[in-house]
């Protein structure tokens, strides 16, 4: 793994190299290579910035926005926001790769990324249309229909969603009789 670290950062931060490779390394998730890693890092110091939220493991450590916010382009944050609410799977169905650089996911993220063209209030109004089709589907228990997100992204399925509000999802329920 190769990671650049701008000294830049290091000035806007107020942090070490040490330091930056640390909380990288949290937020990619790469415990083992940290495990490998003698770093002098006083965590306490980057939970007071702001920049870390101390668990009782290592892997409960969270990054936090102020930090991250410094790795990724806007876009890319967006395309986080989108996966981190887009479900992983249903039942057995994996509906998009875990991983937001995956090879699966490249098709779709170019072309979310061509549909905003650094808009974020069409992202905000995306990931809301999202929110209004998931807890629709909670509703009525079509989960399992949701639409990969290749075929998600391609289809702009979020425009059947846009201005619906939780009001207007609320169905009758449906009467069957037994004959």
């Amino acid at each position: 793994m190769n990671i650049e670290i701008s000294t830049e950062s290091l000035t806007n931060l107020c942090i070490t190299a040490d330091e930056y490779l640390y909380l990288y390394l949290l937020h990619k998730e790469a415990y083992d290579i940290l495990s490998t890693l003698t770093l002098k890092v006083e965590a306490e110091t980057l939970q007071t910035k702001g920049y870390l939220k101390l668990g009782q493991e290592i892997s409960d450590h969270t990054v936090r926005e102020p930090f991250y916010s410094h790795l990724e382009s806007p876009f890319s944050q967006m395309w986080s926001e989108l996966l981190a609410h887009f479900p992983l799977k249903v039942g057995s169905r994996v509906l998009r790769a875990r991983d937001a650089n995956a090879k699966a996911n490249e098709k779709p993220r170019i072309r979310y990324e061509k549909y905003l063209s650094g808009n974020v209030g069409k992202h905000k109004e995306v990931i809301k249309a999202l929110q209004t089709e998931l807890d629709m589907r909670r509703g009525d228990d079509s989960l399992k229909f949701m639409q990969q997100l290749t075929t998600w992204v391609n289809n702009y399925t979020w425009e059947k969603y846009i201005g619906i509000t939780n009001e207007q999802t609320d169905t009758p329920s449906r009467t069957t009789r037994q004959l």
